[in-house]
């Protein structure tokens, strides 16, 4: 009976030990009587989910939220030399501030604050948990074979404009075509009436001498 007893104890213990409740990463800033815990609103990030950069503004010495804390505060977000301004609005939770963005690469973003909150200056950057590839939390796994139906519609949206550009280049080859050969009857019909006038001129001029011969052979006569 006691190990009965003993083995839900220890089971009790494990848990109490390891806390199986999922820890939140977020980063604390303070200033004078002003903290503010910046993290993700859904953990873990991942890159193509759309996901909110939450702020919770408190002060330390009674832990009550701040209303209205963002006011006078520019607050950005940063991934190496690349940043965006941060849209923060207020949350149902009173002190609870959170902006919405779409992570588009893996790694880890830096919130930077500039301003005034709470009546105290800020000037700090805080780095927040890194951004995790979909890959491992996929099931079942996608291939590298496979293609999303989004790649697809761009697919045949790029050989629809090539078999377009290459119907205008066939239209374009056949008018020229068409053109060379007009241009080559053209030609030919010059050179056929260039050549009979040459004929023409030439019979002429055997008349005109063959007439000059006969008149002088009368004339002798």
């Amino acid at each position: 009976m006691k190990k009965v007893v003993l083995l839900p104890i220890a089971f009790l213990v494990l848990l109490a030990a390891f806390n199986f409740a999922p820890a939140l990463a977020h980063t604390t800033l303070k200033h004078g009587d002003v903290q503010v815990e910046v993290g993700w609103g859904n953990e873990p990030a991942l890159v193509g989910q759309l996901n909110t950069i939450t702020l919770e503004v408190t002060k330390i010495s009674d832990g009550k939220p701040i209303p209205n804390a963002l006011a006078q505060a520019d607050i950005s977000v940063a991934k190496g030399a690349i940043v965006k301004p941060l849209d923060f609005l207020p949350q149902e939770e009173s002190g609870l501030y959170a902006a919405t963005i779409l992570p588009t690469q893996t790694g880890q973003l830096s919130v930077m604050i500039k301003g005034t909150i709470g009546g105290q200056a800020f000037d700090d950057t805080a780095k927040i948990e890194d951004v995790e590839d979909t890959k491992p939390l996929e099931f079942p796994q996608t291939t590298g074979g496979d293609i999303s139906q989004e790649a697809i519609k761009q697919l045949q949206s790029v050989i629809t404009d090539l078999t377009q550009q290459v119907d205008e280049a066939n239209i374009a080859a056949k008018e020229a075509k068409s053109a060379a050969e007009s241009s080559a009857e053209l030609k030919t019909a010059v050179d056929s009436a260039y050549l009979f006038g040459m004929i023409g001129i030439g019979v002429g001029v055997a008349g005109i001498a063959i007439g000059v011969t006969a008149l002088s052979r009368k004339e002798k006569v």
